[in-house]
């Protein structure tokens, strides 16, 4: 709509100075007026969301270990030099799909080890429009529940393990060597 405003503006701005009249220029400056308003409007809803607050949503589910059930482990790839991290992790409704942290708009990724249970608690902040009018201007645009920031905060008790992906590997393979040993001595012994 804002949109619509300014061409009306412009138009009205063209028309009123090229044909002479007697209330023409009073008009002309309010037309004039009204594009300078409109396209302040366009810039300021585009770079600082104006006609729009946050809002935030809090969403907190169960965690099941990355790994397996019976050991207790919560993974996590590292990004670039090491400093992001992308976790890897299953909830308690859906224990067989591995589901990752998104990077978009990632706040922060915490994990605190003094829960009794594992949990995962998801904080997502959306800009939505404050009032039907901001709509109505700007809705043209498409910024409705556009995402500003996503935080993630993992509760996990003392016995869970923060570990990465090559960890895991090598802790696999160690486990794997370990059980073929125990099985050549099993066998040695049994001779």
């Amino acid at each position: 709509m804002i949109i619509v405003l300014l061409i009306i503006a412009i138009i009205c701005f063209i028309y009123f100075n090229v044909i002479p009249g007697k209330f023409h220029t009073p008009v002309a400056w309010i037309s004039l007026i009204i594009t300078g308003l409109c396209i302040v409007g366009i810039v300021e809803h585009d770079y600082n969301h104006w006609g729009m607050k946050e809002q935030t949503t809090t969403e907190t589910q169960r965690l099941s270990s990355s790994a397996s059930p019976q050991l207790p482990i919560l993974l996590y790839q590292p990004l670039g030099n090491g400093t992001e991290k992308v976790y890897l992790y299953k909830t308690a409704d859906k224990p067989k799909k591995l589901l990752t942290t998104k990077t978009d708009k990632l706040k922060t990724t915490v994990v605190n080890k003094n829960s009794k249970t594992a949990k995962i608690t998801v904080k997502t902040t959306r800009y939505v429009y404050k009032s039907k009018l901001d709509t109505i201007m700007f809705s043209i645009f498409g910024r409705n529940e556009e995402l500003k920031e996503r935080e993630y905060i993992f509760y996990l008790p003392k016995n869970w393990q923060v570990l990465s992906v090559k960890k895991a590997k090598q802790l696999q393979k160690q486990m794997q060597q370990r059980a073929a040993l125990m099985k050549k001595r099993q066998i040695l012994t049994n001779k």
